[in-house]
């Protein structure tokens, strides 16, 4: 790849991160809380701070994900390609392995033992006898992209290493995307109404996978578009019309649902209809997640010169910063989301300190050769 293009694509991945920590913190003011951290607000906010942060967190959650397997998935053949299928499958298990393991069992198990100590924490009512250790939480991304490497390798296996770059079959058409995000939003829809199955997942210690498991056919459709993409260059061949077009239409769907998220909100009496709400909004998912995956893709390629590599640097550091923020965000919560300040500023201060910190501290260890090579 040339360096314009790596540089937009480490930028994208810093966003990206960046905003999955952002959609973690609000989860501390909900019953679930994130890792046993739950700040009490009900008292201190009305219905819009309850429905906006039901938006927000649809919202960010509707593309940053597909967005991560979509770019994992474009390296994957040239680096097959490059190295070998068993080579290749060596590097990623240490690669996505050892910051799994040592993950769940530093990170993680820090994260619960330290969430349990904060006030009206739900995990201090489990016996340290049992504690919930050894969870996956959000390392489940993981496992489920080291599972679509080894989908991939198995593929090349059957079928021989035929990679090259052939830029005479054009980028997908309206047809091709309205059509998948047809299928993929009636799959959302099936697999949502598996309730009890990613409730009992989610109560495991797969509870990342409970979590998540509803969308992995969407996670696979972009993981295996991106490696498609790798080999006719079709995130360089955007058609900008095409991607404006949908990319409004994004805007209009989410704006949309935030106006219906207010009126459950707003309106006690409607909560009986609430499980219709979150059937439309599994079902317009993909719909949601095209057109600002696209448009990313396009303003980052056309504008990434404005911030020089920084940003760039910033999505190198992205993988450790995000194996890592379970547990910056946890101490941030406890040290700002207990002082008594309005819930707004602790959403804006916590996320900002734990965005800072994350890719900080990332960036510090990969200054360790031995440490650069896995993050």
């Amino acid at each position: 790849m040339s360096v314009k293009r790596s540089l937009y694509l480490d930028q994208i991945k810093a966003v990206i991160v960046a905003l999955v920590i952002a959609l973690h913190v609000p989860m501390a003011f909900g019953d679930i809380s994130w890792i046993g951290v739950r700040i009490p607000v009900e008292e201190s906010v009305g219905p819009f701070f309850k429905g906006f942060f039901l938006w927000y967190n649809y919202a960010i959650n509707s593309f940053i994900m597909p967005m991560m397997f979509l770019i994992s998935g474009y390296f994957v053949p040239r680096s097959v390609h490059k190295k070998g299928v068993w080579q290749y499958l060596q590097g990623r298990l240490q690669r996505l392995g050892i910051p799994f393991v040592g993950g769940m069992l530093l990170i993680n198990n820090s994260s619960i033992l330290l969430g349990r100590q904060s006030p009206g924490s739900p995990l201090a009512a489990i016996p340290l006898s049992n504690p919930p250790f050894n969870s996956v939480i959000v390392l489940w991304f993981l496992v489920v992209l080291f599972a679509f490497d080894l989908l991939y390798c198995a593929w090349v296996w059957l079928r021989g290493d035929r990679y090259e770059v052939d830029t005479s079959i054009p980028a997908p058409g309206m047809r091709s995307w309205l059509i998948s995000a047809l299928v993929l939003g009636s799959l959302e829809v099936v697999m949502t109404m598996q309730s009890e199955f990613w409730i009992a997942l989610f109560r495991s210690r797969l509870n990342g996978l409970g979590a998540q498991g509803m969308h992995i056919f969407t996670y696979a459709f972009l993981f295996f578009l991106g490696c498609k993409s790798s080999f006719h260059n079709w995130f360089e061949r955007l058609d900008s019309h095409l991607v404006m077009k949908w990319f409004r239409f994004s805007l209009f769907l989410l704006l949309s649902l935030f106006g219906l998220s207010m009126a459950f909100s707003f309106n006690a009496n409607l909560l009986e209809s609430q499980a219709r709400l979150v059937f439309l909004g599994k079902f317009l998912h993909p719909f949601v997640a095209w057109g600002i995956l696209s448009y990313l893709f396009l303003w980052f390629q056309r504008n990434g010169d404005r911030f020089g590599k920084w940003l760039a640097t910033a999505g190198i550091n992205s993988y450790g910063a995000y194996v890592i923020h379970s547990l910056i965000l946890v101490i941030v919560l406890m040290a700002v989301g207990f002082i008594g300040i309005n819930p707004w500023l602790i959403v804006m201060i916590s996320t900002l300190f734990s965005i800072l910190i994350s890719f900080g501290l990332a960036g510090q260890l990969r200054r360790v050769p031995a440490v650069a090579k896995i993050l």
